[in-house]
């Protein structure tokens, strides 16, 4: 192979030369322009063997550095670790700041790789505060130059950082500052790496226009630097994306076959599979379903090759789209299904992500308050000794004492707070997804029936459960996951129930005066029902002989007692109506929950419309 030929000449160029100091920045420079391949290991083995033979600390520093570059980019993190720590401990931002930087950032490049963004952060503010400091004035043109690039680098990696940790303002600075350097260096390659990374985002926080102008100057810069198929087809795919939020669906179209087609020369499996599944909503875009399906299975049947669980939500959303435009039902909701798993597991697995992402941002927080304590306490103590060493030695073991017990016992506590709020919200969010299921397994078995009656009854129960299902949607979105904010749900009750009954085309006001008071699940379950069952009732028969008409929702608290009523101005109640004998599943069913919230039910009917209030003493707030 090329690469090893290269390799074998750098060696002997290296024997060549007598200066250990020399050698080592060669041998460091060579492996970093391969990327630590495998292939570079003898060039790692040299530069061991000559920072084991010196004990000028500055050599011994780039070595371990380079090894730890290395095994990180080989996977071994670990073992990583250790060589960066003792390079760290080498060496000293006086003695050569560009070196401490680099240490610091494949550091935390380390602290990345552990998943603890947030330390990583830190660890490289601190290296571009040691950069920030070196005058250029100081270096030799070759070393202003390599300074330069290594800001360039820092500023990428503190974007990409940011970005991950949804600190969008913070990834765009950076990223503006990486490009500049890009442009100082004249260097198109990083400089298009650079643009693709801040239009992605830019892409992913819906800017689709400054997007586009970012990524089609991205694409440019690459096309003029010859880079990779693979790289160029990424943005492809990107700006495929922006056109088609943006409604230039020919444009997108156009952009997404450019990608398909590089990635297949290159056989990038996973590019394949993005792209096709993004042409095929492209396809559902429109209206091309036939076309959806095929690309869409496709993308499905790669996804599962590759075990990628996004790929597979989001083909599968796709297929389900497709499938149901083709009156292909069983194929729709069998997707559909799949989609629902699929985004399960996504989002267990980017919520539990998070989580301990924000457990390892409070940790370093207390951390870095507990150091700053630490520094003052210090200083105090010091005084203290001077006063009184005896009496300043009882206060700081008294201190120790009470601040490890409390400490011990706060953690314990956080932890199982902690532990309870993952289980509860993927309870939740569990319930509400196989609710969702529910409905649209009746929503499916609505679309095959043919009798009016039974369509209707189909109806109403889709909208029971998604009744139930609102209710699970607030509980997991609850910061403290224990009620309903009661405002919130009844307006989303209400919308939806509005959007279902179109009341053919009849011009229906709902107004809404309610208290957002919270309320536990037992409370909300059943009033939610009979909310339901009652506005269902309004929007249904109340308008039958006009054209117009007002529904008018209430929820007070007063002391003890909760006030709920329904009314509206259309045609009333028959004479001699009873909900206690109805034969309406619906009035049966508010019947019973009055029962079950021990509620006082009034019925108020005439020809100028119904009223219906609850006022319930049994009922909990959070």
């Amino acid at each position: 192979m090329q690469i090893n030929a290269e390799i074998d000449s750098i060696l002997k160029t290296i024997d060549s030369i007598s200066s250990p100091y020399q050698k080592a920045k060669l041998l460091s420079g060579f492996s970093g322009k391969y990327n630590y391949q495998e292939n570079t290991y003898p060039l790692i083995s040299k530069i061991k063997l000559i920072g084991h033979n010196t004990s000028n600390k500055t050599i011994k520093a780039i070595a371990k550095y380079t090894v730890a570059n290395f095994l990180l980019f080989n996977g071994k993190s670990d073992s990583a670790y250790i060589q960066i720590q003792k390079a760290n401990s080498l060496i000293s931002e006086k003695d050569d700041p560009i070196l401490k930087s680099s240490i610091l950032t494949t550091l935390g490049g380390y602290y990345k790789q552990k998943g603890n963004v947030t330390k990583a952060i830190a660890t490289l503010l601190e290296a571009k505060h040691i950069l920030d400091n070196v005058s250029p004035k100081q270096l030799s043109k070759d070393e202003a130059f390599k300074l330069k690039g290594k800001k360039l680098v820092l500023h990428n990696t503190l974007a990409n950082f940011y970005n991950q940790m949804e600190d969008y303002s913070a990834a765009i600075k950076y990223y503006d500052l990486a490009f500049k350097s890009t442009q100082e260096l004249g260097s198109q390659m990083y400089g298009a790496i650079v643009l693709s990374n801040k239009g992605d985002l830019l892409s992913n926080t819906g800017n689709y226009q400054e997007a586009l102008e970012v990524l089609r100057q991205a694409k440019d810069l690459k096309l003029k630097s010859n880079a990779p198929k693979r790289s160029l087809a990424i943005t492809e795919v990107t700006i495929g994306t922006a056109y088609r939020k943006l409604g230039m669906l020919n444009n997108a179209l156009k952009s997404y076959n450019r990608a398909y087609n590089l990635f297949n020369e290159v056989n990038n499996t996973s590019g394949i599979a993005n792209t096709l599944f993004e042409r095929g909503k492209l396809y559902n875009q429109l209206g091309k379903y036939p076309l959806a399906k095929k690309d869409c299975e496709k993308a499905k049947k790669l996804a599962l090759e590759l075990g990628d669980l996004d790929f597979q939500k989001n083909a599968c959303q796709c297929l389900f789209n497709a499938y149901k435009e083709l009156d292909d039902y069983k194929n729709s909701l069998a997707n559909y299904e799949l989609f629902v798993a699929a985004k399960d597991s996504v989002f267990n697995e980017k919520n539990i992500k998070k989580i301990t992402q924000l457990q390892m941002q409070y940790d370093f927080d207390k951390q870095q308050t507990a150091q700053k304590l630490k520094t003052q306490k210090t200083e105090q103590q010091r005084k203290l000794f001077l006063i009184f060493a005896v009496s300043g030695f009882i206060i700081i073991g008294l201190l120790s004492f009470f601040f490890i017990k409390n400490r011990n016992k706060n953690i314990q506590i956080s932890k199982a707070l902690n532990d309870k709020e993952i289980l509860l919200k993927e309870i939740h969010h569990r319930v509400k997804n196989n609710l969702q299921v529910v409905s649209s397994l009746l929503s499916l078995q609505q679309m095959q029936t043919k009798d009016q009656a039974a369509n209707q009854a189909l109806e109403e129960g889709r909208n029971r459960v998604k009744a139930m299902a609102l209710i699970h949607q607030n509980l997991y979105q609850d910061e403290n996951l224990v009620g309903v904010n009661t405002k919130q749900y009844i307006e989303r009750l209400v919308a939806n129930l509005v959007n279902t009954y179109k009341t053919n085309n009849k011009k229906i006001t709902v107004k809404t005066d309610i208290e957002p008071v919270k309320l536990d699940v037992d409370t909300i379950t059943p009033l939610g029902l009979i909310i339901n069952e009652l506005i269902s009732n309004a929007l249904k028969y109340a308008f039958k002989e006009s054209d117009s008409g007002t529904i008018t929702i209430s929820l007070k608290k007063e002391k003890d007692t909760l006030t709920v009523s329904v009314s509206d101005n259309g045609i009333g109640l028959p004479k001699n109506f009873s909900y206690q004998n109805s034969e309406s599943l619906g009035y049966k069913l508010i019947h019973s929950f009055s029962q079950k919230l021990q509620a006082k039910l009034n019925v108020s009917s005439s020809n100028q419309g119904t009223k219906i209030t609850l006022k319930i003493n049994n009922f909990k707030t959070v």
